[in-house]
């Protein structure tokens, strides 16, 4: 049996000011595997993304991605697992001293991608993404729709096994909306995982994929 891309057992979470957060929230997702978790601004959503790649720690229960506990003193274990994880939006956000080329290939340059098949990726993605024009460009000159774009990008080029996206679809026009949609069915259809957390359930069903929403700290 394969080990799940992500357990989450019995996680229990309080706020900074002693709010209950999550109780008992439990989540598998089998490798090839899929979840949409929908829920309300504030539910946790984002904080979710967090504790997955260990900038929050659970307070009780376990969280496990790839089969690798995250705790607080695990630092080594959590860079291998960041390292496997393409994220957009949320805490994944571009960073602003770097140019659009250089945040999509970060991913490939972190795991020392020859410099020639970076060129190639990089080439490709920007295409897809309709980035070309972007691409010299930096974080704080970009349109909204353009820094999502270039997440997905980012997100994209090194074809990690999981995927975290937060809020995919806000704030993006009907043409892009529909691209986005095309792109994550894709991705859902290629193998690898997706953790999609959004306020609304997407209008179209992906394949392969296990829908939750946070309801009062736990999922239902």
């Amino acid at each position: 049996m394969k080990t799940p891309v992500v357990e989450l057992t019995n996680v229990g979470l309080r706020s900074d000011r002693g709010e209950t957060v999550f109780q008992n929230l439990n989540l598998s997702i089998a490798a090839g595997r899929s979840a949409v978790v929908t829920g309300p601004a504030g539910s946790g959503k984002t904080t979710l993304a967090e504790l997955l790649i260990g900038l929050r720690f659970a307070d009780s229960g376990s969280v496990e991605v790839f089969g690798e506990l995250i705790k607080p003193r695990r630092r080594r274990a959590i860079r291998r697992i960041r390292r496997r994880i393409g994220g957009v939006g949320g805490p994944f956000g571009l960073l602003p001293l770097l140019t659009v080329a250089e945040n999509i290939t970060l991913p490939l340059v972190i795991g020392a991608v020859r410099k020639g098949t970076q060129r190639e990726k990089l080439r490709k993605a920007l295409t897809e993404f309709s980035l070309l024009k972007q691409a010299g460009h930096y974080p704080p000159k970009l349109t909204r729709v353009e820094n999502t774009m270039a997440q997905m990008a980012r997100a994209s080029v090194a074809s990690q096994p999981l995927m975290i996206i937060d809020e995919p679809l806000a704030g993006l026009d009907t043409r892009t909306y529909r691209r986005v949609m095309e792109y994550l069915t894709r991705v859902a259809l290629s193998g690898r995982s997706m953790v999609i957390l959004t306020s609304d359930i997407p209008p179209r069903e992906f394949p392969e994929t296990d829908y939750y929403e946070i309801v009062n700290g736990t999922l239902a």
